[in-house]
């Protein structure tokens, strides 16, 4: 049995070889539970983002009390004991909540997109990678070109460690204490550390096009500079959106 270090370098160093001992459709499950274990890593990410802003920021906000009944009740109901429509209008109209803490729970309201999110440029992937194939001279199974698709995903731990890791950098002597000031102040903070960043997506970008370059090649059996080009231009598509 091949250790599984060794399989591991040979789809870093040549991904053509690793396919070409193992097709990439036997590699399907694999690559499944690769996109799964991305998806877990982002909504732990994006926990992880609410923290650290929430940790960054020191201020409260006056919002309304969602405890007390709208205005326009407490006037045609004020003190009845006899309605409850006019229960708690002697609870004051507004309340100063936390800006971290309300922060930290917005962020709860997008863990299913982090956990969802993954699957659908899964899908449209193996869909797009199928079309090359086939648009350059090739025969590619679907189940193949879903697993490249899946396997796409491991560069992607890359960026969202890079992206953390330039987040936790950027807000380390970052104090907010004007919410209204928040995004022009984490802008600020985190323009030192851009250029890095685009530095790691681009490498990210350069990695999927190389590993997914030699997984066409042999998924389709076609050249390598047929898959090179078949491969190149959805991604460069994509990068150039994701960039802008």
């Amino acid at each position: 049995m091949v250790p599984v270090r060794y399989t591991f370098w040979q789809l870093l160093v040549s991904p053509a070889t690793f396919f070409d001992e193992r097709p990439p459709a036997e590699t399907l499950p694999i690559a499944a539970g690769l996109v799964v274990l991305y998806a877990l890593a982002l909504v732990g990410g994006i926990l992880l983002v609410g923290s650290m802003l929430a940790g960054a920021i020191d201020a409260t906000v006056t919002m309304d009390n969602p405890d007390r009944p709208p205005e326009g009740i407490c006037e045609q109901h004020p003190d009845d004991p006899n309605s409850i429509l006019g229960e708690n209008c002697d609870e004051p109209e507004t309340i100063e909540r936390d800006a971290g803490a309300l922060v930290r729970e917005a962020v709860y309201d997008y863990l299913w997109v982090a956990l969802v999110g993954p699957f659908v440029p899964w899908i449209v992937g193996g869909v797009v990678l199928y079309a090359a194939g086939r648009f350059m001279g090739g025969t590619p199974s679907f189940p193949g070109t879903l697993a490249l698709a899946g396997w796409a995903a491991l560069p992607e731990f890359l960026r969202l460690a890079a992206g953390l890791v330039g987040l936790r950098v950027a807000l380390a002597d970052v104090t907010i204490t004007e919410p209204e000031r928040g995004v022009a102040v984490l802008e600020a903070a985190m323009a030192p550390v851009e250029p890095v960043l685009l530095a790691v997506f681009l490498v990210t970008a350069g990695w999927q096009w190389y590993l997914l370059t030699g997984g066409l090649t042999r998924e389709a059996d076609i050249s390598r500079g047929a898959a090179a080009i078949g491969v190149a231009v959805p991604l460069g598509m994509f990068t150039l959106l994701s960039i802008a």
